[in-house]
């Protein structure tokens, strides 16, 4: 964090819906057993790490487990600790068993990716302007991009394989409502530059006169959702020359092209 940020995690409240489907397999043979007890054990393990075990479904040829994050819990950090703390509890009984390197992890939200894009994409008309000029001109500040098969496209790092994507809403500070075209489309076209410079995928994007939509592939898989946020508010701030401009707190949620219905199936 530079000396001219606005934003920081010690003084920025999120709201949040983070959660995350995690899969293992054994370097060879068949998942070794453990019982609700030993789950409890690890459950209470990784809520110091700030994840939380939802659900699990355990087979003899993988794992898959379902959990919620924090925000300060980026990608490679989650599948460390679920698997770190697997590794550490079969060796600390004896049990000779180790995991496969092909883990995986895949944001998942109770709404697809299209979903989010399809709300997005339908913020002008939501809306509902009594300025039917002003709501016409606003709808070029809004863009969904129907990339096809991309969004299944993976992370792929030595850790794993990751399927990281979210919806990030910012609020204008005091909920002040922007009316002059320049400086929002000055926003529209900074999200999007960041968004590039970052290695972000950006799925779609709406610029509101008193808040913003974005939803974005996370480029780096130890960039937590708290990162990208702040760094979201902190550099079009900085851009734009608009100190202050946003509320000093955030949504994030994470999305996938699969939903909770799916998981759970």
């Amino acid at each position: 964090m530079s000396n001219t940020d606005c934003y920081s995690p010690e003084i920025t409240t999120p709201a949040y819906a983070l959660r995350w489907s995690w899969t293992g397999w054994p370097s060879q043979g068949l998942m070794p057993t453990m019982s609700n007890a030993d789950w409890q054990v690890l459950s209470q393990a990784w809520e110091k790490d700030g994840i939380r075990l939802l659900e699990r479904k355990c087979e003899q040829h993988q794992w898959q487990v379902t959990v919620s994050a924090k925000p300060h819990a980026f990608p490679s950090f989650i599948v460390a600790r679920i698997k770190g703390r697997i590794d550490h509890f079969f060796r600390s009984l004896g049990v000779p068993f180790k995991f496969s390197r092909k883990v995986s992890l895949r944001a998942i939200g109770d709404n697809t990716i299209a979903d989010v894009q399809a709300y997005i994409g339908n913020q002008v008309e939501a809306a509902g302007f009594v300025d039917v000029r002003f709501a016409e001109a606003l709808k070029q500040f809004t863009s969904v991009w129907t990339d096809g098969n991309e969004w299944n496209l993976p992370i792929e790092v030595a850790s794993g394989r990751y399927w990281y994507h979210l919806h990030l809403v910012l609020v204008v500070d005091r909920r002040h409502r922007i009316r002059d075209l320049q400086f929002l489309a000055a926003l529209f076209e900074a999200c999007q530059t960041i968004a590039l410079d970052r290695s972000d995928r950006l799925a779609s994007i709406s610029v509101m006169p008193d808040h913003l939509h974005l939803s974005l592939g996370g480029g780096n898989v130890e960039d937590s959702p708290e990162a990208i946020a702040i760094f979201y508010m902190n550099e079009t701030c900085r851009r734009l020359k608009a100190v202050g401009l946003w509320r000093p707190s955030y949504y994030t949620g994470t999305t996938g092209i699969y939903n909770m219905n799916s998981v759970r199936s």
